[in-house]
């Protein structure tokens, strides 16, 4: 696709905090490309780096945040972006559904109140009009009783009738980009698919393209289109839905999917990744997954491995891709 095509284009993103230990490096030189109305998931566990990169896009990161790189979307730089600028864009051009909604939302407000600021902040409705909106927003995600609804305070909604709130506020003024953080944790399985399925519903209406960070690989199965591995910062395995479900060429990404259950596998125990991610502040030497790789060699401690290519639309950041075995020997 030409570039100029492009909803989202990011290049390089680095992110560090300020600590009195030093210099933590959160995210380190992502990069990726969002096509209109596409679906990109973010995987890794705490602490990759999939939640301060998106924050970044925002600026809504604290002072303390030192970024660098490029983000151009809709063809306007978002990195060092004026804050004013940013606040026409964020709730308006791009909008994020955060991981708590229990937090996210004003305890003091009703759910209707909320979710009308969203759309008189941007001068698209005001009142009884906004009001009006709200419930039927909150009907368009699946509430019952939205007339009634709006009305009431957030702890008066349970878990996933938050969630569908958070969304119903997200989607108020049709952004064109939803970034989705964690939308389902602290949710039962059950509702955790209702929630991605009002997800799906809601892009086939609008058309917005989507970003979603989580740490469950199940969950992306089919709610995205390609996903992006991070570990330690850094993208580690890049693919389309198929190809890292279906040949992942990385060591951490094999293991992110030993460690998810399967109805298709016999296997009695489930195969953990052994260890702990890296310390921000003191990364190895060499490839930051090295000290719990089971396929590490000696060049894996030298030097940190680049992200090649190795299939089409297919790229993993390992000095042995070509080496290990591939994923149908391994979950055999």
């Amino acid at each position: 696709m030409n570039r100029d095509e492009l909803l989202l284009s990011v290049n390089d993103l680095t992110v560090s905090f300020k600590t009195k230990k030093g210099m933590a490096a959160a995210v380190r030189g992502v990069s990726f490309d969002l096509a209109p109305g596409e679906s990109m998931a973010i995987v890794g566990e705490s602490g990759s780096g999939k939640s301060v990169s998106s924050l970044a896009l925002l600026g809504l990161l604290p002072k303390s945040a030192e970024i660098s790189g490029s983000a151009m979307f809709q063809g306007e730089q978002l990195i060092g972006m004026p804050e004013k600028q940013l606040q026409g864009l964020r709730g308006r051009k791009i909008a994020m559904i955060f991981q708590d909604p229990m937090t996210a939302f004003n305890p003091l407000f009703t759910i209707g109140d909320q979710i009308g600021e969203a759309m008189e902040v941007h001068g698209l409705a005001s009142g009884k009009e906004a009001l009006s909106r709200s419930a039927d927003l909150l009907e368009m995600v699946g509430v019952p009783e939205p007339g009634r609804r709006v009305h009431q305070y957030p702890h008066e909604f349970s878990g996933g009738m938050r969630q569908r709130a958070m969304i119903a506020m997200a989607i108020a003024n049709k952004p064109d980009l939803l970034i989705a953080d964690e939308p389902t944790t602290a949710l039962d399985v059950t509702i955790q698919a209702q929630v991605m399925e009002v997800l799906a519903d809601i892009r086939g209406e609008t058309g917005a393209a989507m970003i979603l960070i989580t740490h469950d690989l199940g969950l992306v199965a089919g709610s995205a289109e390609r996903v992006q591995v991070m570990y330690g910062g850094r993208v580690f395995e890049r693919g389309t839905i198929r190809s890292l479900f279906y040949d992942p060429r990385n060591p951490y990404t094999q293991g992110l999917l030993s460690s998810m259950p399967r109805v298709d596998n016999n296997a009695e125990r489930l195969v953990p990744i052994q260890g702990t991610p890296p310390s921000l502040l003191n990364m190895p030497s060499g490839c930051a997954f090295g000290p719990r790789c089971s396929h590490r060699g000696p060049e894996c401690g030298e030097r940190p491995a680049e992200l090649v290519e190795v299939g089409i639309d297919h790229a993993s950041r390992c000095h042995r891709s070509a080496h290990i075995p591939r994923w149908s020997e391994v979950s055999a």
